[in-house]
């Protein structure tokens, strides 16, 4: 056991099987982003709506950014954090900014609006539980 593991009082098999949990959970989490951005999307650009076939690869290429991104985000930055919020808020944070590049009607504010919305999110998390102590292990 590392010193890591000594001090978080984790081991090496709890935090592979919390890693796995959270690569699940943000593949599921970027697969809904997936899906909510491209009926937005499609609205900005005036487009024709999305068949099932664009829908497959918007959820598969988030879902598979997600499962990348969301364990890397939750084990460095939000640590202190609940498990469900690490998944949940920035899921939400992505679809409200997603949501506002829509209303206002710009594909350049869509665009930069979305990943904006799910950083603030983390931002938000990451400053609220800042002073708070490690969960038990």
């Amino acid at each position: 056991m590392t010193s890591v593991e000594r001090s978080s009082g984790l081991s090496r098999a709890i935090r592979w099987r919390i890693t796995l949990g959270l690569i699940v959970a943000g593949a599921l989490a970027g697969a809904m982003v997936g899906v909510g951005i491209t009926v937005l999307g499609k609205i900005v650009a005036g487009a024709p709506p999305a068949d099932a076939a664009n829908y497959r690869w918007n959820a598969t290429v988030f879902g598979v950014l997600g499962a990348c991104v969301g364990p890397l985000v939750t084990w460095s930055a939000l640590r202190r954090v609940p498990l469900w919020r690490t998944i949940t808020e920035p899921l939400v944070g992505a679809l409200v900014g997603a949501g506002i590049g829509t209303l206002l009607g710009s594909g350049v504010l869509f665009l930069l609006l979305t990943p904006l919305g799910a950083g603030a999110a983390v931002l938000r998390l990451e400053r609220r539980h800042r002073g708070r102590a490690l969960p038990p292990g």
